[in-house]
């Protein structure tokens, strides 16, 4: 099979699980977010934010360095990953254990230390997973892991549902995890078949550092930024406002974080096979781009205009607030998606340094961002963080073609009839909305379909009318990825 079908199989497979895990957990969330207070989640929250940070000293970029390694010694430096993961994990965990009192502390609330307690066993499990996750996404063998993984995204969803109702509070979001995670990484060992055995390798542990350093630099910076705002949040208007914000932010990135996901974990593995003809190289990345935004854009212009409904049938009026500052995120969310290879790119071309660069100048604007947006609210941050975040997206635009011998100019180009199609119709749609009071009357559910419906036949007649040569180039695109969706997308849009 060619490197473009196994690629096309894996990103079937790969979105078919991460829709299944955000679809069955929206499904709980119906039920959790009537149970549980924002307090619940702003409390999880800020605990994950703790071990966010102090994970990010350990094996970020190892993923990265093993999809990326050429040589023939693979099986050699895949074992000393292995034992140089377990190291620092174990370290990971001395270090979190020290934090947790200080941190419990900090938050002033005693519960922060059982819930620690929880995180960090689902942490240590999924460390353990990356080796061979990794393992298979470098043959490209994403399917087994979806056999894997799926059956175990209802079981977690359906335990969350459960301990709520058995009226286990706040652990409900973590309890089930913790069961299933144990199984799942043993069935994945499984799986990969690979050699792992005592030996340590620790000579070879100085070259996985020498290429990860950067991306630990880079990670750390990234990490403080993301996580710099949520701290700064909770510490300004509570846990309460915390959950709300993460509320907006995970129905921000309701689809974007799972095609996200998928598009790096392939193309992290298929570009650094064609870094040495970068005219191949890019006709591949500008090709992933287009298909990303012609499937990504209205589905966030439907989001946009949807957001009020949306959080009433899924979380209930009590999250109301969430709305305004769901909205704001999303105008970053969809630049973030269109970008998120950025890190496949550069890692492709051994540019780590580069990117650290650029997020070592970032990381202090974002802060800044956070910390004067706060002063007016939930929606002052959330519109604080996206201006410096979009800001900062065009620089690493600028890398990425400098990096593949393209102009600038080009990245917009290739997005042109896909955003601006979007914008217009989901402008007319909001707008048409909010002067008819339609929301106001209309059941959530309704205005969900409703909105839906109309933003996807009205982009379905334009993308039709005005660019069908677009249709073309996307239809032979899918034909090379996976042939027999060809035929099903020709049959749509009348090619």
């Amino acid at each position: 099979m060619s490197i473009a079908k196994k690629a096309g199989k894996g990103f079937i497979s790969l979105f078919y699980r991460n829709m299944l895990e955000r679809v069955v957990g929206m499904l709980a969330m119906i039920v959790l977010a009537r149970k549980l207070t924002p307090y619940d989640f702003g409390l999880v929250s800020i605990t994950d934010v703790l071990l966010s940070l102090i994970a990010i000293f350990g094996t970020t970029g190892l993923a990265e360095f093993l999809v990326a390694y050429r040589k023939d010694d693979t099986e050699e430096i895949f074992k000393a990953a292995f034992w140089f993961n377990i190291v620092i994990t174990v370290s990971i965990i001395a270090l979190f254990l020290i934090a947790v009192p200080f941190w419990s502390d900090f938050q002033k609330d005693p519960r922060i230390l059982n819930i620690c307690g929880f995180s960090l066993a689902i942490f240590f499990f999924s460390q353990l997973q990356g080796i061979p996750k990794t393992w298979l996404n470098k043959d490209l063998r994403f399917d087994v892991q979806v056999k894997i993984q799926a059956p175990f995204i209802l079981l977690i969803a359906l335990g969350k549902v459960a301990a709520a109702l058995a009226g286990f509070g706040v652990y409900s979001l973590l309890l089930p995890t913790i069961i299933i995670q144990p199984i799942q990484t043993i069935l994945l060992y499984r799986a990969a078949k690979m050699p792992v055995g005592f030996k340590m390798y620790t000579h070879r542990w100085k070259e996985i550092y020498h290429y990860t350093k950067h991306l630990i630099g880079s990670g750390i910076l990234s990490r403080l930024a993301e996580q710099g705002d949520k701290i700064i949040l909770s510490k300004v208007f509570g846990l309460a406002t915390l959950g709300i914000y993460n509320i907006a932010q995970q129905l921000a990135d309701l689809i974007t974080s799972q095609l996200v996901m998928v598009s790096n974990n392939i193309l992290a593995s298929v570009l650094p096979k064609y870094v040495d003809d970068k005219e191949r190289f890019y006709t591949h990345y500008s090709n992933f781009l287009k298909l990303f935004s012609f499937l990504l854009f209205p589905v966030f212009g439907f989001l946009f205009v949807a957001a009020k409904p949306l959080i009433t049938f899924i979380y209930g009026p009590q999250w109301m607030e969430a709305v305004l500052p769901m909205q704001v995120l999303l105008l970053y969310a969809i630049f973030r998606s269109v970008t998120s290879s950025y890190g496949s790119v550069m890692n492709a071309f051994h540019l780590n340094r580069e990117s650290f660069k650029v997020t070592l100048l970032y990381t202090p604007f974002h802060l800044i961002a956070s910390y004067a947006g706060s002063m007016l609210g939930v929606v002052g941050l959330a519109a604080g963080v996206v201006i410096v975040k979009s800001t900062f997206v065009n620089i690493n635009i600028w890398q990425m073609m400098r990096a593949m011998g393209q102009p600038f100019i080009n990245w917009y180009k290739n997005l042109a009839p896909y955003y601006v199609t979007t914008v217009i119709i989901s402008a007319a749609v909001f707008f048409a909305a909010r002067y008819t009071y339609f929301y106001s009357i209309a059941a959530p559910l309704v205005s969900i379909i409703v909105t839906g419906s109309v933003i996807a036949i009205a982009y379905y007649v334009v993308m039709i009318i005005f660019f069908r040569e677009e249709l073309n180039k996307l239809s032979a695109f899918i034909g090379a990825l996976y042939p027999r969706s060809r035929s099903i997308f020709n049959f749509l849009f009348r090619i």
